[in-house]
């Protein structure tokens, strides 16, 4: 214990005496002291923690500590092409001094919070999806994605720190990085934001044909290097039991998986105070228009429907495969590009019930930030709602996949009292401040990942 408060004691007079910039490794044996400033503070964080487990204390004089006096953390990595809910739980960890590394294509510092010293940025990739995903979609299709993915793979095998105690990696980016942390003895997880990519590719297959294409989602390439991550990773963490169902259903040992439902913006999304009954009924739906999200369906039962009265607020463009539903044009229909968490949230809070017919989903976290916002959900059991749903007590209607009679109904008895519809929503609101926050998303992964350390 007295040396290890000498080496502390070392370790802040090398600080003090070095005058060294952030992200500088100070010369103290025994130890790698990561010296962090920002935001007017600084921060000592110590990769060995023995110092923590014999209890000994930095004196008052001394920078502030970003790991716990009481409890180690376990340091991660993780990595995702985008900031997405890894980020969130990057950020929670940070919190904790659990975070070892986030690497993805974006991570903005000034945005999101991830401090400079754990953010790490694969710009290239960044350009290209984007560049994929906006013109060459259509021209090379999902094959330009299979190359991304794995030119994301080689840059995250190539320049991840070794030195963690867990790698958690989205699912398709991460096989060869598996690999290799096989090789170190170091616990992985593949974190997978949708159903098995067998179920995936079958039932959104079989929809596409009901739309006249014959075009799986993904290519054969991509499944299988998905389907090899699920056999190399130690454990697999989803966010539903929906989804959970659909990788027993394909083989997978359900002792390998992990479940955590995820979380929303609670500062942002929050409930709207009331409904303004001389405004038309508005229903929101805000997913890509297109044949995984099933547009047909909602499109059908709209056009039936044909209320004068009423609103039908569509958030995402219109995909060559969907042009045919909306001609004629639909009755009332309000095509609405994407926009930021804080208008989103103002769109939300001017409707009246939101509505998912999804066919394919992990858990659409649409779903939880429009329950904040105070709308009741009227969505399938393949977004993963029932996840969100109390048992017996739903905070909304639960249809069933590809039933237009089912969702009719539902959007029917929500415009025909619509007083009873603002207290259902409301019910909506209270359910997701209690255990659907980022931070209990972040406490639910972190349980999972202890877990997983002490397997």
């Amino acid at each position: 214990m007295m040396r290890d408060r000498s080496r502390l004691r070392q370790a802040l007079n090398c600080f003090r005496l070095s005058g060294k910039t952030p992200r500088t490794t100070l010369p103290v044996p025994g130890y790698s002291v990561r010296v962090m400033t920002g935001c007017g503070s600084m921060a000592i964080a110590l990769d060995h923690v023995s110092i923590l487990r014999s209890g000994a204390k930095v004196g008052t004089d001394s920078p502030s500590q970003l790991m716990t006096a009481s409890t180690p953390q376990p340091r991660i990595t993780l990595a995702a092409h985008d900031f997405l809910w890894l980020g969130q739980q990057a950020l929670y960890f940070q919190k904790l001094n659990a975070l070892r590394n986030f690497y993805s294509t974006r991570v903005r510092p000034e945005v999101e919070g991830i401090h400079p010293q754990f953010a790490h940025n694969f710009k290239f990739g960044h350009y290209a999806y984007r560049g994929w995903q906006t013109y060459l979609q259509r021209r090379v299709g999902t094959w330009g994605y299979l190359q991304i993915v794995r030119l994301f793979d080689f840059w995250l095998r190539s320049s991840i720190e070794w030195d963690t105690d867990l790698l958690t990696v989205l699912s398709g980016l991460g096989l060869n990085t598996f690999r290799a942390a096989k090789k170190r003895g170091i616990p992985t997880v593949v974190d997978c934001g949708s159903t098995h990519t067998d179920f995936q590719h079958r039932i959104v297959l079989e929809e596409s044909k009901r739309n006249g294409i014959n075009r799986p989602l993904f290519p054969k390439a991509y499944r299988d290097r998905v389907r090899a991550e699920f056999e190399i990773a130690v454990y697999i963490q989803l966010p539903s039991d929906f989804v959970i169902r659909t990788f027993i259903e394909n083989g997978v040992d359900p002792k390998k998986l992990l479940l955590a439902p995820y979380g929303a913006d609670l500062e942002v999304f929050k409930p709207r105070p009331g409904f303004d009954e001389s405004q038309p009924f508005r229903v929101i739906c805000p997913s890509g228009i297109n044949v995984r999200k099933c547009a047909r369906v909602l499109a059908e039962v709209w056009r039936k429907l044909g209320w004068k009265d009423a609103e039908l607020i569509w958030i995402g463009a219109i995909t060559p495969e969907t042009q045919h539903l909306f001609k004629p044009p639909l009755p009332g229909l309000r095509l609405e590009p994407g926009r930021p968490h804080p208008q989103l949230a103002e769109l939300y809070r001017s409707c009246d019930v939101f509505v998912l017919p999804s066919f394919e989903e992990g858990l659409a976290r649409v779903l939880l930030e429009a329950a904040a916002c105070g709308l009741p959900l009227i969505a399938t059991p393949n977004t993963g709602v029932e996840e969100f749903f109390s048992p017996g007590a739903p905070e909304g209607w639960l249809i069933p996949v590809n039933d237009l009679d089912a969702l009719c109904a539902a959007l029917t008895e929500a415009k025909a009292d619509r007083e009873k519809t603002f207290a259902l929503g409301q019910r909506a609101a209270t359910r997701a401040r209690t255990g659907f926050s980022w931070d209990d998303y972040g406490k639910r992964a972190l349980a999972n990942y202890e877990r997983v350390l002490r397997r």
